[in-house]
């Protein structure tokens, strides 16, 4: 079996996405046609380039879910298969902690990477819609698990992704969003509210104005502060995505 490569997936000029540091757990939020689903999409293709395993909720089942669902990974669309798959995460990483994670081989920067583990990745794309979409008690229950995955997934490489058009301060609990240091944000027509509560501060104090548009915005990370960003751009009229998808499947089963 081929180790897994730990090496950060770089995403624009000092901008780096690594599995195995504070920062892994990711919140975007972009409207509508701002490019989220090309960014989701080279993120899902660099997770199984790297040898990782991949998962992913579609909350709106649109093309983006399925064309991975197509080619072998697991995803989820329906409030009972996304807590289903919540839960199969949970229990996977509780099961990490106590087999792997005892006192007598990790030390207080040990992770999942010293064992020589795949990181577990889940791509919740539409989570707030997802979140609508169950009844009440399904709800809380989605919330439930996926706290536990953004409180202690880290250093056991379960990863969140957590994907949305919009979100406020009061649509998801703190003590998950708190979890998710890195923040990407783009589109053109931001909202003052909404870039606050993506970003932490205010588009007023940009020196240089906000420049974000498609494919285009702004990223906080603990390494770099609030800095300009461009997600890579893949030109689905020259690649066949699905194909090479596909191809990164295979290559992992083998």
């Amino acid at each position: 079996m081929i180790e897994p490569d730990y090496n950060d997936i770089p995403l624009y000029n000092n901008v780096f996405w690594s599995l195995r540091s504070e920062s892994c757990h990711i919140l975007l939020i972009s409207p509508s046609g701002a490019g989220k689903t090309m960014l989701l999409s080279f993120m899902g293709a660099m997770v199984l380039k790297r040898k990782h395993k991949l998962y992913l909720i579609d909350g709106k089942q649109t093309s983006f879910g399925a064309t991975f669902r197509s080619v072998g990974i697991q995803t989820a669309t329906t409030p009972s298969e996304i807590i289903n798959m919540l839960s199969y995460l949970v229990k996977e990483m509780e099961k990490s902690y106590s087999e792997v994670f005892n006192s007598e081989n990790t030390g207080l920067n040990t992770n999942f990477s010293d064992f020589s583990l795949p990181a577990h990745v889940l791509i919740f794309d539409e989570v707030l819609s997802a979140l609508d979409s169950g009844s009440k008690q399904e709800n809380a229950e989605m919330v439930r698990l996926l706290k536990q995955l953004a409180l202690k997934g880290r250093m056991a490489g379960f990863i969140i992704i957590l994907a949305a058009q919009r979100i406020l301060a009061t649509d998801l609990p703190k003590s998950i969003t708190e979890q998710c240091q890195t923040r990407l944000l783009m589109g053109a027509n931001i909202s003052e509210e909404l870039y606050h509560v993506t970003l932490g501060g205010y588009k007023k104090d940009l020196t240089t104005g906000y420049h974000g548009g498609v494919g285009k915005g702004y990223v906080v990370t603990p390494k770099t502060g609030l800095t300009y960003f461009e997600a890579p751009y893949m030109d689905f009229s020259k690649i066949n995505f699905k194909e090479l998808l596909e191809k990164l499947v295979h290559k992992n089963n083998e």
